[in-house]
């Protein structure tokens, strides 16, 4: 990820604690360089601390937000307490995704056989697209600026190939509980023992609830795929139990967030 001298005062950083002294700790920056700061005490939670050990400990990676600039000093302060949850996952996320690209671009660069050079093109694709995430974006799309980047022919081959290569096809998921029991006092564990066999058989992944509900997934390329298995599912046991009882209802899912992390596996 490009590395820059100095983080502005408001920005989200992440921090990793180095050393904690009885006033607040010392941290580095690893997105400037390991540059050095402080998060005094009083910034680590609200109300009084009596012991910062509590709350943090050497190695633990924060997200912070940077509160002071002394330029003559060349010091700055951080703070963790003035950071929201939300925020801290969402900069958790993107510092993780823009790791995970860097190292794509990496593994681009080596397909390409321009490790010599290594360090010159990710001065330039930092200097053309900022970010690694925004270096990717630009690639799936074909933009103009990523037709246009003066990172040489082969270097943007070898990224598309990475980028292809290490996409997930993304899978749907349906749900759905199923309650399902027979009369069958002589045989009927048996029957439905024999029944959940033939479901498996159709690809739906069945679960035991607790008696006399089961939970009914299927995945497929779309939702209709998925929505398919299940209708057959339904079929055969309709077809199959004899005395019993069957109904089934969808089950609401939460549907997953789109974005690049979604398609990437590193």
């Amino acid at each position: 990820m490009e590395q820059q001298s100095i983080p502005k005062v408001g920005e989200l950083v992440i921090a990793t604690v180095s050393k904690i002294s009885k006033f607040g700790a010392y941290c580095r920056l690893p997105e400037y360089n390991d540059l050095e700061v402080f998060l005094p005490i009083r910034e680590v939670s609200s109300g009084w601390i009596k012991n910062i050990r509590e709350y943090i400990h050497e190695g633990q990676k924060l997200v912070c937000t940077v509160m002071f600039y002394d330029k003559e000093k060349a010091t700055i302060d951080i703070s963790l307490k003035r950071v929201s949850p939300n925020a801290s996952k969402e900069k958790t996320r993107s510092y993780n995704l823009e790791k995970r690209l860097a190292a794509l671009f990496q593994q681009a660069v080596k397909m390409a056989k321009e490790q010599a050079n290594k360090e010159a093109l990710i001065r330039t694709a930092l200097s053309e697209f900022s970010t690694y995430t925004n270096l990717v974006q630009n690639a799936t799309q074909n933009t103009n600026e990523f037709v246009g980047s003066k990172l040489p022919k082969k270097i943007k081959d070898a990224i598309l190939k990475v980028l292809e290569a290490n996409k997930k096809q993304k899978r749907y998921i349906v749900s759905y509980i199923a309650t399902l029991y027979t009369y069958n006092t002589r045989s009927g564990a048996e029957e439905l023992k024999e029944l959940m066999t033939a479901i498996k058989g159709k690809d739906v992944t069945v679960s035991y609830i607790g008696a006399p509900k089961y939970r009914f997934m299927a995945e497929g390329s779309d939702y209709s795929a998925a929505e398919e298995k299940i209708k057959n599912a339904e079929t055969l046991i309709k077809e199959r139990l004899t005395k019993g009882v069957f109904e089934i209802e969808k089950e609401k899912l939460r549907k997953e967030k789109e974005n690049i992390i979604a398609t990437i596996s590193v």
